[in-house]
Parts: structure tokens; C-alpha cells; sequence
């Protein structure tokens, strides 16, 4: 969920191996890694948390998405089908 919509939903083993929503994306990429010796990830998410009272025109995600179109600023995307047994909110899903 991001700013109270879901963004991505199935099976959690598919949505580990391959997210589809660039937030979802972001989410694991900041999960800890148990070993020290193993490269993390970059942080993926620039600037600010837009205000959840005052979410931003279309898709809400869009002003920290690293993916984002002009489309994003315009149209809040639906929650539609994905893959086989998954959903995502975003118009240029990740796989």
C-alpha cells in the first residue's frame, strides 16, 4: 500500500522474485540483508512523502517514482491484472 491504495497484490513468493510496482521494488530493496558481506541495494526513493490529506493529481506514487511518465501526473491507474495470479496500480509495470 502506498498513501492508503493498494499498489500490488499476490503471492508473496512472486512479488519477492520479481515486483512489478516500483514501490514494491523499493519496499524490498530497503528490507535488512543478514549478511554484512552482501551489497544492498541503493535507495530507490528521492524526495518527499506526499501528504496522505492532500495526495498528489493521478497516480499518487509519481512524484518519487524513478519511472514515472507524464501519463503518472494525469491518470491515477487502476488495480488491474498482472502476470498470472497478480495486480498492480502502475501504467509501466516492472515485469
Amino acid at each position: 500500500m502506498y498513501l492508503g491504495r493498494i499498489v500490488e497484490s499476490g503471492p508473496t513468493a512472486e512479488l519477492w522474485r520479481r515486483p512489478a510496482h516500483p514501490y514494491t521494488q523499493a519496499l524490498l530493496a530497503a528490507a535488512p540483508v543478514a549478511d554484512p558481506r552482501h551489497p544492498r541495494a541503493e535507495a530507490l526513493l528521492q524526495g518527499e512523502l506526499p501528504s496522505p490529506l492532500s495526495p498528489p493529481a493521478g497516480c499518487a506514487f509519481h512524484t518519487r517514482c524513478p519511472h514515472a511518465q507524464p501519463l503518472c501526473q494525469q491518470q491515477r491507474p487502476a488495480l488491474n491484472p498482472h502476470l498470472s495470479e497478480r495486480q498492480v496500480a502502475c501504467h509501466y509495470p516492472l515485469s
